[in-house]
């Protein structure tokens, strides 16, 4: 055999040596994911309790929480991995503070971050939310009540999974929307089939979204160009100031309600 043959043949044996060793570590490392966690291609970053948010930057993407017997901040490792991706977090006094300074480095890089999740919180519940130019979810909700305090050039959401919430305070300034609302997860579908003996079936699936909630009270602080939309809920207390330049969407009850209440005391 060759000198060169021989060489060939060595850089052949190591190259498939090499892949068989990196495709063992890869099988190793995929076999150590926790397949149950729907969420197992992010990374943890933190895992101290928490029960308030103050959470600042992020208005170009998509942060959501959800409750969860495990507190947790987590990163989607494609982020991480291929978009240089990382946000400042720690926890004070009961306090997770994130900050979100992270600037994309093209129109790609931007457009890719406006439609992915990057960042991830988990806790068992979440009392209050401080958010400055952010755009933050909270999926799934099963608390009752909530504070929050939403600035700059901001989104905030509050889906819920109970028809009823508590009291919820809200204050809002400069340019930010808020929106309470009954969670995806809790609206159901129902399927009624018609089929017969002798007839061609007939399916017919109705989707039942009833999108309605009750809010006990709400007391509500809105300034500057602001939207509060709390137009699916029926609320029996509402305490509203709100400045002439912002807006809120009440639902026909409710407004049935205050017109009720500005009658009587024209009368009285």
């Amino acid at each position: 055999m060759k000198f060169t043959t021989r060489i060939l043949v060595l850089i052949f044996v190591l190259i498939i040596a090499g892949l068989l060793s990196s495709n063992m570590i890869l099988k190793k490392q995929y076999d150590a994911i926790d397949k149950s966690d729907i969420y197992w291609t992010y990374n943890k970053v933190l895992e101290q309790p928490f029960k308030y948010l103050n959470i600042t930057g992020g208005n170009e993407t998509n942060i959501y929480y959800e409750p969860s017997a495990k507190p947790s901040v987590r990163l989607l490792q494609e982020w991480v991995k291929y978009h240089n991706g990382k946000i400042k977090a720690s926890v004070r006094n009961d306090t997770l503070f994130i900050d979100f300074d992270y600037k994309p480095a093209n129109p790609f890089e931007k457009f890719w971050l406006a439609n992915a999740a990057p960042v991830r919180i988990f806790s068992p519940e979440l009392l209050s939310v401080t958010g400055n130019n952010t755009h933050f979810e909270m999926q799934k909700v099963k608390q009752k009540n909530i504070n929050v305090n939403i600035t700059g050039r901001s989104k905030f959401e509050v889906e819920s999974m109970s028809k009823t919430m508590g009291t919820v305070n809200v204050y809002q300034r400069d340019s930010s929307e808020i929106v309470f609302e009954i969670s995806p997860e809790y609206l159901t579908t129902v399927v009624t089939d018609n089929t017969r003996i002798g007839f061609s079936a007939t399916n017919t699936t109705q989707t039942n979204r009833d999108e309605s909630m009750n809010i006990n009270s709400v007391n509500a602080d809105v300034g500057g160009h602001c939207l509060l939309d709390i137009g699916h809920a029926q609320i029996q207390s509402l305490k509203l100031h709100i400045e002439d330049s912002s807006g809120i969407i009440l639902s026909g009850g409710t407004l049935k309600k205050l017109n009720n209440a500005s009658s009587s005391n024209k009368l009285q």
